[in-house]
């Protein structure tokens, strides 16, 4: 597989939030998050060149926005009502629960996501695709907790408890994810991808509600 311009401004994208993180961990700045936002919307801009068509990097911006804005409503349910964590930033912009910096950061991780799925879907045979992106969810959502819990989340440890761990995230968050994006043909093969948006967004609730219940019934059963 040849590498495009637009392959190369999705590894920036991963590496520049990844840097952001890694330094937000000594920081603590939100205003960290936002330049990132800047830096990786003018990177994608410009791969995106010429804007008259739909490409696989727009496609999956598009699609990363709706996941992102559709699952909001869930994310106030497991923070505010079921209480599973709270977000540390007070100098931001909510979204309902959420601050806007993660919410647009939350957009750039499923873009990269959805954009490697097309990508990889080119050449290799589905069920491998899957279990690539599903692999890339698992171990990104694992990485990137270990440097935002504590200084952009928090996850209650109480509630959580009896709960297995990897490093500070409890374990049904990346399983869920995974499961979540296990599934991409369902989003993006069947559907038009804003449809596809909804549903992909719709699915990372239900996951970790679902994965939280299944640990939830382990630990109390032991």
């Amino acid at each position: 597989m040849v590498i495009t311009q637009t392959d190369t401004a999705v590894i920036i994208a991963s590496i520049t939030t990844f840097l952001t993180f890694l330094i937000n961990a000594k920081l603590g700045s939100i205003w960290l998050l936002y330049l990132n936002v800047l830096v990786v919307v003018g990177v994608f801009g410009y791969a995106s060149r010429p804007w008259d068509r739909l490409s696989h990097l727009s496609r999956s911006a598009i699609f990363s926005a709706i996941a992102s804005i559709t699952y909001v409503p869930l994310d106030w349910l497991f923070s505010r009502r079921v209480v599973l964590l709270s977000y540390l930033s007070s100098h931001d912009i909510r979204i309902a629960a959420v601050p806007l910096s993660l919410l647009l950061t939350w957009m750039i991780g499923i873009t990269i996501i959805i954009y490697i799925y097309h990508r990889l879907n080119e050449i290799w045979r589905p069920y491998i695709v899957v279990i690539i992106v599903g692999s890339i969810a698992f171990v990104g959502i694992t990485i990137f907790d270990q440097f935002g819990s504590a200084r952009l989340w928090n996850w209650n440890a109480i509630r959580l408890s009896y709960f297995p761990y990897i490093g500070s995230v409890p374990i049904f968050v990346p399983v869920a994810l995974a499961l979540t994006f296990l599934l991409s043909p369902y989003y993006l093969r069947r559907h038009h991808f804003v449809v596809g948006g909804i549903r992909c967004g719709l699915f990372i609730g239900i996951m970790q509600f679902l994965c939280f219940l299944l640990f939830h019934f382990i630990g109390i059963s032991y």
